[in-house]
């Protein structure tokens, strides 16, 4: 009897070709219209930090290096001066940061602008900038010094840090430190005449494995998950409103005098809600497989995944219509489909991954099934296994379980009028 309930059901969505579309054909085209538009913000096309720097000297290096050199000849033998010449470039801060700021790998989040000293008043207004470099005057001078003779002074760096940049200042506060980290080690190094060069370095062969390295996922196969998880909500909205239609001509009533008990049908709409979403759910992804070639990894995770999400939906699904029988009205399913199916894809990262920007946004969203599932598809998608996912399978499980036993309570008994 509850094979024909689902047969039953299938033909209904059969006959009606427009609530097919709305189904099947609808994702489709919202994932080829979101992937297109916002694609870039997946592909990692361009950096999405871009910082601004300020440089500043008050004295240009060379003539500092020129200076230390002629007063350095007057203290040590010229033997340890020409040395030092022969080092001078590896040796020049202001050099030495330059060249890292100025490389292509940094140039692609960073623009350094060279201003004079008496820009600065302008600059500090202008909120554009990241941070604000300050050379003071003899800064070089007192770096190599203190290299050279193990001086105690310590050369400050002037840096000034926008505070509404706090992502941007952190970068190049980390940069800095790691700098003057370097350029103490080398001291260090030079005092306790330990020459890295002149280690004889022992060739060990290996391979070197990226522990739990996850690959990127394309806006077309995100998009693919997130259409799919939302619009299989509306599926269970439509079983709902199927169920009360049946309601409405009678034909629950007819089921239940034909002495056949109200369980049967109750279990018949959980498996055709479930069926249908695991079908709708397979139509798509292998829409996206043909034209896009998005494939998961291990396709018996990807089944296991499917059928949780699609049990999840059955639970809704016969949720919804336990609740209209008990109403006697369709304003539940309508509410849902209008209203509470846009919030749950908005709040599950359907349209956009909401849960980057902060850490609750992420909770909320795995809390709701189509969430719960994204997440699922998105994990196996970067490549791990059915262990990573064990949560979001627990909690789809768990989900189905709830509706299904909160619909048993409010599903009408026989002889009892809604």
């Amino acid at each position: 009897m509850i094979w024909h309930i689902i047969k039953k059901q299938g033909l209904l969505f059969w006959r009606n070709k427009q609530q097919l579309i709305l189904l099947i054909a609808l994702p489709i085209i919202l994932i080829a219209i979101l992937g297109a538009a916002l694609g870039s913000g997946f592909d990692n096309e361009s950096s999405p930090i871009k910082m601004k720097v300020a440089f500043i000297e008050q004295v240009e290096e060379q003539d500092q290096i020129e200076q230390f050199l002629t007063d350095l000849q007057e203290q040590v033998p010229s033997g340890v001066v020409d040395e030092i010449k022969s080092n001078i470039d590896m040796m020049a801060p202001i050099t030495n940061i330059k060249a890292v700021l100025e490389s292509e790998e940094v140039k692609e989040f960073l623009e350094i602008t060279y201003m004079d000293p008496s820009e600065k008043s302008v600059i500090v207004d202008d909120e554009s900038y990241t941070a604000i470099v300050e050379v003071p005057e003899g800064f070089s001078y007192d770096v190599l010094e203190s290299m050279v003779f193990n001086n105690v002074i310590s050369p400050t760096l002037l840096i000034t840090y926008n505070e509404e940049q706090q992502v941007g200042t952190s970068i190049v506060s980390s940069f800095f430190t790691q700098f003057q980290e370097q350029l103490t080690l080398g001291t260090f190094l030079g005092e306790k005449g330990i020459d890295l060069s002149a280690i004889d370095y022992q060739e060990v062969n290996g391979e070197v494995i990226s522990i739990n390295e996850q690959k990127p996922v394309s806006a077309s196969a995100y998009y693919t998950i997130g259409m799919t998880v939302m619009n299989v909500l509306f599926l269970a909205g439509a079983v709902g409103y199927y169920a009360y239609y049946e309601k409405e001509i009678n034909v629950f009533n007819r089921i239940i005098m034909a002495n056949i008990s109200r369980w049967v049908y109750f279990s018949g709409v959980l498996a055709s809600g479930t069926i249908f979403a695991f079908i709708q759910s397979l139509i798509i992804f292998g829409f996206s497989w043909l034209v896009y070639g998005i494939r998961f990894p291990d396709i018996l995770d990807f089944l296991v995944v499917t059928v949780a999400y699609s049990f999840a939906i059955g639970g809704l699904a016969v949720l919804l219509s336990a609740l209209n029988y008990r109403l006697n009205s369709e304003t539940i399913t309508n509410f849902f489909m209008n209203i509470i199916a846009t919030l749950l894809a908005v709040l599950g990262g359907s349209f956009y991954p909401i849960g980057d920007f902060s850490s609750l946004f992420q909770t909320l969203g795995n809390m709701t099934p189509n969430g719960a599932g994204l997440t699922a598809y998105l994990t196996l998608l970067r490549g791990e296994g059915i262990a990573g996912i064990s949560d979001n399978l627990m909690y789809l499980v768990i989900f189905a379980l709830m509706t299904v036993v909160v619909a048993a309570l409010c599903f009408p008994k026989r002889g009892v009028s809604a």
